[in-house]
């Protein structure tokens, strides 16, 4: 069943948190009223990324940004589309010009004219291995979106397309960044994809962390990122065998964009794909947004590293009845190294991690769905005869000749992040080449708070909906049907932060599919320097 089968008004919410969700949840329509630089109640200004509402206290004001920039990586073997949306009035009131768009990369730059934002209400499609770059000014870069999905059902046959969903939030550039994603097991490769917005090339070094510290890397020094394109690098290139790796991006005369993409597969068996995400910077309290349970069992696995110091790690579940201790309740990560932990124990329904350290850290969550089995399921004739279209996958020609079909899984990483006060969002490309594809939002709270969600369908319309959330609550919110863009924010700019992430999953013949990416902050304010003359 693909997306535009399922009912919009469908809600699959699970037992344990129906009855409180339920009662939380009220859709409306929006009406006019923004909630941008210098909004609010009237005398406190609108908190930017990072800062608390009162940041401005010292005298300083913020003013909405007027230019901004996403980009998305794609996955050699996976095709896909990229969509990018701007802030609906609710948001933030329109006000003066804005212009935006969508260039599509290729290997060689630009793979085609760039598309207007607005124009493809669906998505721009993404052939295998390109990767997306948002570009926005005036009215439209404040609170813009952008995301993409891949999807591989491995009806190509060959060692390069692999079997697999990948749902990603385009990314702003940053100089300091962290990804945690991969591993040493056979048959699991990443390649780093960076992407420079600027008009000038900037330079990139790399750093490798592991189980055992860091590793030495192999031409991880001194990377040039073209200008308005993009750099790919295999990261068995820097170093072969490095258990829980954690790759570390540092960029000299600009920022750049980076994202971990990812295939998994153990012989002729499918273990997914994904698309990775920075995860938050290293502090001493973070959050890995809730994880909806699912019908199908999965493995979790949190990835943690501790850049400078030797940490200790209390973890806490968020769930929707409110804090419970998952096992193990504490980690204890050496100086510059990185350990992965299963997580167990966690509660049914929409699960979250709070990770408290008395060091910095970042983190994580590896989300996989295995296979349900070994045995090969049926004839490779019979199989591709059922057409593309139903995703016969997962098919290899062992040394006898024969080729088999074996089950497949899908596998998913969940960085870690900070709770937000500003806006956080995602824009949600077409899922109909996703086998019976749906979508989840996932929410976290620390503090009570109400959750304001909007909800930009393809026709344009927007509408939002509240989620009361208690002290270390978690809450799911059944994302309908031909849904564009989310955005995600406290009630008003009093409210304590919050923490989100979209699940997408879906099933065929051969199994699940499973990704998710957290809600980053959307381009928002800046910081406005105050002069003031002085007459001699």
């Amino acid at each position: 069943m693909s997306s535009d089968d399922r009912s919009p008004g469908a809600v699959w919410l699970r037992p344990a948190l129906a009855a409180a969700a339920v009662a939380a949840l009220a859709w409306t329509s929006t009406v006019p009223g923004g909630w941008g630089a210098g909004q609010g109640d009237g005398s406190t200004p609108t908190a930017g990324p990072g800062t608390s509402a009162d940041a401005s206290a010292d005298g300083g004001r913020q003013a909405l940004v007027e230019q901004a920039a996403l980009a998305c990586a794609g996955r050699e073997g996976l095709p896909g589309r990229a969509l990018a949306v701007t802030a609906p009035e609710q948001l933030l009131p329109g006000d003066g010009p804005g212009a935006g768009r969508l260039q599509v990369l290729g290997s060689q730059g630009p793979s085609a004219d760039p598309v207007p934002l607005g124009e493809a209400a669906d998505g721009v499609p993404l052939a295998e291995g390109d990767s997306a770059l948002v570009l926005a000014t005036g009215s439209d870069a404040a609170g813009l979106v952008a995301g993409q999905v891949l999807v591989g059902t491995g009806a190509e046959q060959t060692a390069t397309s692999p079997r697999g969903a990948a749902l990603s939030g385009c990314v702003a550039p940053a100089e300091d960044q962290w990804l945690l994603a991969g591993g040493a097991e056979p048959g699991r490769t990443e390649s780093l994809v960076l992407t420079n917005p600027g008009a000038d090339p900037v330079r990139v070094d790399l750093e490798l962390r592991g189980e055992a510290g860091p590793v030495r890397v192999t031409g991880g020094a001194g990377l040039v990122v073209p200008a308005g394109g993009r750099l790919v690098r295999p990261v068995d290139a820097l170093a072969e065998g490095v258990d829980a790796p954690a790759l570390g991006v540092r960029a000299e005369g600009g920022p750049v964009a980076a994202q971990l993409v990812e295939t998994y597969r153990d012989g002729t068996t499918e273990l997914g794909a994904s698309v990775t995400s920075p995860a938050a910077a290293p502090a001493r309290d973070l959050v890995v947004p809730p994880v909806p349970s699912g019908e199908d069992p999965t493995d979790l696995v949190l990835r943690v590293l501790a850049p400078e110091g030797a940490a200790v790690v209390e973890l806490g579940s968020v769930t929707a009845t409110g804090p419970a201790t998952p096992d193990p309740a504490a980690v204890r990560v050496p100086a510059g190294s990185t350990v992965d932990v299963p997580i167990a124990g966690l509660d049914e329904g929409a699960a979250g991690l709070r990770l408290r350290a008395d060091a910095p850290v970042t983190a994580s969550l590896q989300v996989r769905v295995a296979p349900t089995g070994d045995e090969p399921l049926e004839d490779a004739q019979e199989a591709t005869s059922t057409g593309a279209d139903e995703a016969a996958a997962t098919t290899r020609a062992p040394a006898d000749g024969s080729e088999v079909v074996r089950p497949a899984g899908d596998l998913t990483w969940l960085p870690a992040t900070a709770l937000a006060v500003q806006p956080v969002g995602t824009a949600v490309p077409d899922l109909v080449d996703v086998p019976g594809a749906r979508v989840e939002l996932s929410l976290a709270a620390l503090d009570a708070t109400t959750a304001e969600v909007l909800l930009r369908t393809r026709e344009g319309a927007t509408t939002s909906q509240t989620v009361d959330l208690d002290n270390d609550t978690s809450a799911l919110v059944e994302i309908p049907a031909g849904t564009s863009a989310v955005w995600v924010r406290p009630g008003d700019t009093t409210m304590p932060g919050l923490a989100a992430a979209l699940h997408l999953t879906g099933q065929d013949d051969l199994g699940p599919y499973r990704a998710a990416t957290t809600l980053r902050p959307v381009p928002w304010t800046r910081e406005v320097t105050a002069i003031t003359s002085v007459v001699p």
